[in-house]
Formats: C-alpha cells, structure tokens, sequence
C-alpha cells in the first residue's frame, strides 16, 4: 500500500481526500472483506496451494512490473477483465456487480473510485473461495504468514515494491474503470492487499472479533506512513489471523490420523 507521495492520483478530482481518511477507508474496507468472506462447503486438500498461491501472485506481479513495460499493462488489463468476472460469480452477486462496474465506469472522483474499491473486494472474496477448494485453512492460515514476510521483504528490504505499485497505478486503460488497485482519495492499496483479509475470512472460526483486529491493526500499521511513504498492507492480517481462531490445528489433527492408520495397519499385520 502506498500513499500519495509513492503513488500519482488519477486526474478525476482536483480536490483529493487526504491521506488519513483515505487510508481509514481502505482498512475498513479491509476489515469488512473478513467479516463477509465464508468458506466453501467443500474445503480443499492441497496442503502447498494456501502457502504457495498468495506468495507466488505478490512476487510474480512485482517481478513482470519490473522486468518490463508490457507487464504493467498485462496486469492492468487482468485487474480489468479479471475483476468483473469475478466478482460476478454467482446469480445473487452478478446484479451487484454488474450495477458497481456501470458506476464506477460512469461516474467520477470518490464516487467512482469507492464503486472499483468495492468491485475489487467482491472479487478478492469470490477468489478467496476458489483458493479455499483447492487448499485446506490451515495451509491458507500458513500462506498468510508467508506473504505478509515476503511483503515485508519486498517493501522495506529490496524496496521493489513502491516502484512495482506506482507503475503499474499508473497504467492507462482507454474507456474501461482501472481496477489493477484499490485507490481511494489519496490511498492505495493493491490487489493481495485485499485478497490476504478475504482468505483470512474463509479460515477463521470467528470472523467478528478477526474483522475487528484486522481494521484495528491497518488503523494502527498506516501510523508507519508518517515516516515511510509505503506499508506492507498484508500484515495486519496476522492480528486477525492470532485473534480470530484459525484451525492451525488441523495439521496435527491429519498428521495424528495419519499415524493411527499407519498403527492400526501394523497392528493387522502382527495380528497376521
């Protein structure tokens, strides 16, 4: 997530909201991805695919940003194609999200941009559900760990991400709503910044008090933006992660019935 020292503001509005309450925005908007994200019926077993997934999407999208020009706007277009479809996914959100698109394709300043933000969470939640048939919570619960380190290392260590943000905010999309980030008033957040509370959602056992510990967090994490003029914005996931009850137990769960069906095979042997 950057500001708007790191970070140039379309030309929508001649008067921008400044930086507080656009970031106040966002880590609402963050917390509220947590609250209303629900995991599938049928989880996934893939025990690589939530820790490989969210780590890959962040240090892939840095690394065709920075590598070259096309990357930027290869991305853009995905952000435009991808998230509509996304979002749409399912006969009660497709209503919603096609009225979003139409707003935030039509209209201008906040009003716009708060229609793509919305648009953006939508779709981080409809992702969120597909990562989550493929990979069991505790295996997500894991790879939010990872990218809020790998983001950590990206921000601050190699300082590859504000130059990797404010190129690809910066893609020009001709006549079609710019949804590669979340942009609202002077803040931005990208992508996985709100896809990490979205699956966040569908591995915790108490969504409220995760919610709640999310919004706190990024209120207290953008604090940082007074001497740096980007933040990690994942890591506040790690807050809810801790309070909201995820099942990191069901590895040891697996691997303890693992080993009584190994012993109970034994067992018939000698039996034998």
């Amino acid at each position: 997530m950057a500001d708007d020292r790191g970070n140039p503001q379309p030309a929508r509005s001649t008067r921008p909201l400044s930086l507080a309450p656009s970031y106040a925005v966002l880590c609402a908007v963050q917390a509220a991805i947590v609250l209303v994200s629900r995991p599938p019926e049928r989880r996934g077993r893939s025990s690589v695919g939530g820790i490989a997934i969210p780590a890959m999407l962040l240090i892939v999208g840095v690394v065709l940003i920075r590598s070259t020009g096309a990357g930027t706007h290869a991305l853009a277009y995905a952000g435009a194609v991808g998230t509509p479809l996304l979002a749409a996914a399912g006969r009660r959100r497709l209503p919603l999200a096609a009225a979003l698109w139409l707003v935030a394709w039509k209209t201008d300043g906040l009003v716009a941009q708060a229609a793509a933000v919305a648009l953006i969470a939508l779709a981080t939640v409809g992702l969120a559900r597909l990562v989550a048939r493929v990979a069991p919570a505790w295996s997500i619960a894991a790879g939010l760990v990872v990218v809020a380190v790998v983001d950590v290392v990206l921000a601050w260590g190699t300082r590859q991400v504000e130059p990797a943000t404010t190129a690809l905010h910066a893609a020009a999309l001709p006549a079609i709503p710019r949804l590669q980030d979340a942009t609202f008033g002077s803040a931005t957040m990208g992508w996985l910044d709100l896809l990490a509370p979205a699956l966040l959602g569908v591995v915790v056992r108490r969504r409220l008090r995760a919610a709640a510990a999310t919004g706190i967090a990024a209120g207290g994490w953008g604090l940082l933006l007074a001497v740096t003029s980007t933040v990690p914005a994942t890591v506040p996931v790690l807050a809810g992660l801790a309070l909201g009850g995820a099942d990191r137990g069901r590895l040891g769960r697996a691997l303890e019935s693992r080993r009584a069906r190994g012993g109970s095979r034994g067992d018939r042997r000698r039996a034998a």
